[in-house]
Formats: C-alpha cells, sequence, structure tokens
C-alpha cells in the first residue's frame, strides 16, 4: 500500500513516517502562492521558501517523495496576466530546483503548461478536479496527468470507481479521512474561497471567512446521519479499494497537529483502528466569530471548542458491504441505513452539542443579517 500524508512542516514528522515504510509520500505547500490550494495558509504563517528547501531536502534524504499543492480551483484569470504569469513560471522553476517530485493541481492549463514546460515532474489532479466518471478521468488524462484523486464523493461508488480504474493507465487515488458532507452544497464555494484566501495577490491579505465551515458543521452536529454519510473510509476497510485497483491512499489535511498525522497514517498504514474513529477524521471547525475590527473589515475572534464526537469504530465492522449494492445518488432519500449506524455507532454529549451549535447559528445569523460588518462612516 502507498500513503500519501500531508505535512504541517513541522520537521518532526519526517523521522517517523520515513520508518512507517518505505512507500510514504508526503504533501504540502507554502502558506501563499500565485496559485493557491484547497487549503488556508495561515497555520505556517511563518514558513519561507527557503524553510521549505531545507524541508524538502530532509525528506528526500530520509527516503520520503513530495508533492507539492497548486490546486486552488480557480486564479481570477490571473494566469493571464503578464507579471502573475511570469511568477508562476518562477515558481514552478523553483520546485524543479528543489526537486519536488509531483505537483497536484486543480486547473487543467496548468496541468498541460507543466507538462510541457517541466516534463520531468509528476502531474496530479486534485480531487478538487471532480473527476467522478470514465469520461472525466479519461480527459484529464489525455491532458497528461500522471495520477488521479477521485471525487471524494464517489469513495462508495464501487460500480464507478471500477470502471475508472479500468478506463484510465494513470495512478489513482482516494482520500480516506475526510468528513466533508456527502453531496456538500457548500463544497465549490468552500474550495474557491480557500484557493483565493492562499493566493498571494489577494486582496483581503489571505483572510478566509469560514462561511462554509460554519454552515457543514451546523448540519453535521445537528444530523449526525451526515457523519456516516460522509465519504472516510475505515482503515479495515482498505482492501476493498486495493482490490479495485486504487494505488494511492491520502490523508487529510495539512492543517493537522503532528501528533493526529502520525497517528491517521499509523492507524492506516497497520489497517486498523481501535477505538473512537473519530480521532482519524479530519474535520475542520469554524474558527472565526464578532469581536473587534481587523484589516479585512470583517470584526473576528475564535469560537470555542467543538463538542466531543466518539465513533466506535469496531460497531462499523461490515458496514462497508451495503454501499458495494447502493445507489446513493438516486436512493438516500429513501434509505435510513446511514441514520440507523449513526444511532449504533455514534456517541455525544446532545446537551453541549446543541449548546455549540446555538453558539454557530447565532454567529451565522449575524453573517446573514450582515451585522457582523463594521458600520459605514457616519
Amino acid at each position: 500500500m502507498r500513503l500519501l500524508a500531508p505535512t504541517n512542516w513541522d520537521e518532526g514528522l519526517i523521522a517517523p513516517l520515513s520508518k512507517m515504510g518505505p512507500d510514504i509520500q508526503i504533501y504540502g505547500v507554502l502558506p501563499e502562492t500565485m496559485v493557491g490550494s484547497g487549503g488556508s495558509g495561515s497555520y505556517v504563517p511563518g514558513m519561507t521558501k527557503d524553510r521549505a528547501q531545507d524541508y524538502i531536502k530532509l525528506a528526500h534524504s530520509a527516503g520520503l517523495t513530495f508533492d507539492y499543492l497548486l490546486n486552488a480551483p480557480s486564479m481570477s484569470n490571473m494566469e493571464w496576466d503578464d507579471n502573475t504569469h511570469r511568477g508562476l513560471l518562477e515558481h514552478l522553476e523553483w520546485l524543479s530546483n528543489v526537486g519536488v517530485d509531483n505537483i497536484t493541481v486543480a486547473i487543467p492549463y496548468l496541468i498541460e503548461l507543466i507538462k510541457k514546460q517541466f516534463p520531468h515532474i509528476n502531474v496530479r489532479a486534485s480531487t478538487i478536479s471532480k473527476v467522478n466518471s470514465v469520461a472525466r478521468a479519461q480527459l484529464f488524462e489525455s491532458l497528461g496527468v500522471d495520477s488521479i484523486t477521485v471525487d471524494a464523493h464517489i469513495n462508495r461508488d464501487f460500480k464507478v470507481l471500477e470502471a475508472i480504474r479500468k478506463a484510465v493507465k494513470c495512478e489513482l487515488s482516494v482520500l480516506t479521512n475526510n468528513l466533508c458532507l456527502y453531496q456538500c452544497p457548500y463544497e465549490y464555494y468552500h474550495y474557491s474561497s480557500l484557493g483565493h484566501s492562499s493566493q498571494n495577490y489577494n486582496v483581503l491579505n489571505g483572510f478566509p471567512m469560514d462561511y462554509c465551515v460554519l454552515r457543514c458543521t451546523i448540519d453535521r452536529l445537528t444530523d449526525t446521519s451526515q457523519i456516516i454519510k460522509a465519504r472516510w473510509i475505515r482503515p479495515e476497510d482498505l482492501h476493498v479499494y486495493e482490490e479495485i485497483g486504487i494505488d494511492i491512499f491520502k490523508i487529510s489535511s495539512r492543517s493537522m497537529p503532528t501528533e493526529s498525522i502520525l497517528r491517521a497514517a499509523g492507524a492506516y498504514l497497520s489497517r486498523k483502528y481501535q477505538g473512537n474513529l473519530y480521532d482519524i477524521l479530519h474535520a475542520l471547525n469554524p474558527t472565526v466569530k464578532r469581536t473587534s475590527p481587523d484589516s479585512s473589515g470583517i470584526q473576528t475572534t475564535l469560537i470555542g471548542s467543538p463538542p466531543k464526537v466518539y465513533i466506535d469504530n469496531q460497531a462499523l465492522d461490515g458496514f462497508i458491504e451495503f454501499f458495494k449494492k447502493q445507489d446513493c445518488l438516486s436512493g438516500c432519500a429513501h434509505c435510513d441505513y446511514c441514520r440507523k449506524i449513526a444511532d449504533k455507532a455514534i456517541k455525544l454529549d446532545r446537551r453541549e452539542v446543541d449548546e455549540y451549535v446555538a453558539e454557530l447559528k447565532d454567529f451565522l445569523n449575524n453573517l446573514t443579517s450582515s451585522r457582523i460588518f463594521q458600520p459605514a462612516p457616519a
């Protein structure tokens, strides 16, 4: 099994990951680039190109390969601006010189640009590219990608996964521990928001508003069946995907602390996890609430800690078998399977959850009523 693990740029990750096995790759990105990525860089504000270069060299010396992310879904057409395009080429030249092994992108044009001008670097289509059909996979392969991380929403659509595997020759990878809502209605907006916030020409200087995370957190905690519907993969079920021909298993997310990254990597490599599955899943939590003015013109502060969620992983033994026959896209409204599993496997303090959700809804009301914005000068 080959594992793709995130890095938060902590050098303390490298030695433990390298000791876990020979087929481990890590991925990361600077906090801001001209392309941007599918996540906020605020968790590593002091990361520089010089430090990243040393980190990549250290990773290589430990036998780890490095995947660099340039996977924002849009550059706001700035890729056609002379100065920005020149900066893009300079950044790619730098990536080539420091020896990155792969670059993950979501914009089709960047696939062709990289393959034409930097053919020695492998290119991976991001999950943000929404490869969720045979036709889409074949089209991305025709652009030159060496690997595709499929749309996480098809993780349990085994008929489609099998068809894609048969239709393309490039490597295929799946996200393993993502807790995004199944068929999330906020997803496109969220990736766009994160992409723009991690671009170095962003007018808000990288400030991301957590509306999407706020909304999905409310949905997930209000209806715990959404936690089960999310397309995560248990470590115990990896063999189902290997039998299809999936090559790489990717762990989210770069914002996790080192201990959490190592815990998740260890669980998937050992193909088992005892206890609370939620410990190795990645759920973004809302982080902003109204307080004092800042440079964005919005008043912000931290929201309280999220409630503890417990998913009994052993109670999920065999649960994946249901999805081998179920068509979730068409049948979800008439099915209560995930509700029954949630009732059996998920434990939480409902009073604690209700108090937290009430706080989130109060902040959401401040957003939708525009009260969070500073009043115009008199």
